[in-house]
């Protein structure tokens, strides 16, 4: 391999090691994901809730009036996007057709309590509010994430208490507000360290190609051959009876034949 070959190879290899350590270290994810198994991250909700058998998934589209009503959404600090007022009385009016939805954010008062303005049922950290044919339940994201939850679980208790009583067909934590959006393709909805990965293959296979294409030297000039007509065959072939014809013996008695 040239030395030129080697030094691509080399800062690839170092380019995918750097990308590696800044998204990956300790496996700590985003902060509020339900895959991230870091202090802030809120898989030990996620996988309690799934090992109890509970339809856990998650969801990478926003939740709108056109979102199935007999889902449960689970929003947790919302911040790529930002749940503003319209998006919340959106969500609201979701609510009123049946949805249930838990909307927990680290404000002194959530987006969701300031839209509602009146007075809900509290439950410990948690407040409870009846809107037409659903419920809503608003509380603080801290109170789930990992490192709380080793230390306190009741907010889990009563997250859980609350989906045992609603029954749904599915449970979505919503990491569309986390960034995670849906795509038209493959590629775009996988997540984004799982996307740097395969860019780095793609530059390492690209370097191969590269190298192992320099190894056979120049290409070899192709010149185009002679283009053959198609009853040519037929014409040398008359050509040769023709010729025969004329070099067989005249018969004496038939000076014609």
């Amino acid at each position: 391999m040239s030395k030129h070959s080697w030094i691509l190879l080399a800062a690839i290899v170092l380019a995918a090691a750097v990308i590696l350590s800044i998204f990956g270290s300790n496996d700590d994810g985003a902060a509020y994901v339900s895959s991230s198994r870091g202090v802030g991250g809120t898989s030990l909700l996620f996988d309690t809730l799934e090992h109890m058998g509970y339809p856990v998934a998650v969801s990478n589209r926003p939740l709108n009036s056109r979102t199935n009503t007999s889902h449960v959404y689970i929003i947790i600090q919302p911040y790529a996007p930002p749940v503003n007022i319209a998006m919340a009385e959106e969500m609201l009016s979701w609510v009123e057709e049946g949805g249930r939805l838990i909307f927990l954010q680290n404000q002194s008062t959530t987006i969701i309590d300031y839209v509602l303005d009146t007075a809900g049922f509290r439950v410990g950290n948690l407040v409870l509010y009846q809107l037409g044919r659903g419920e809503v339940i608003t509380g603080r994201a801290f109170d789930v994430t990992n490192s709380s939850m080793m230390v306190d679980a009741s907010t889990g208790s009563m997250i859980e208490e609350a989906l045992a009583r609603w029954n749904p067909d599915r449970i979505l934590f919503a990491e569309y507000y986390h960034g995670f959006h849906a795509t038209e393709n493959f590629i775009g909805g996988l997540p984004p360290i799982v996307r740097l990965i395969l860019l780095q293959m793609v530059l390492t296979a690209a370097a191969l190609i590269l190298h192992l294409g320099k190894r056979f030297g120049k290409p070899i000039t192709l010149y185009e051959e002679t283009e053959r007509e198609e009853n040519e065959y037929l014409r040398a072939l008359a050509r040769l009876y023709h010729k025969s014809e004329k070099r067989k013996p005249r018969d004496k008695k038939n000076p014609r034949g």
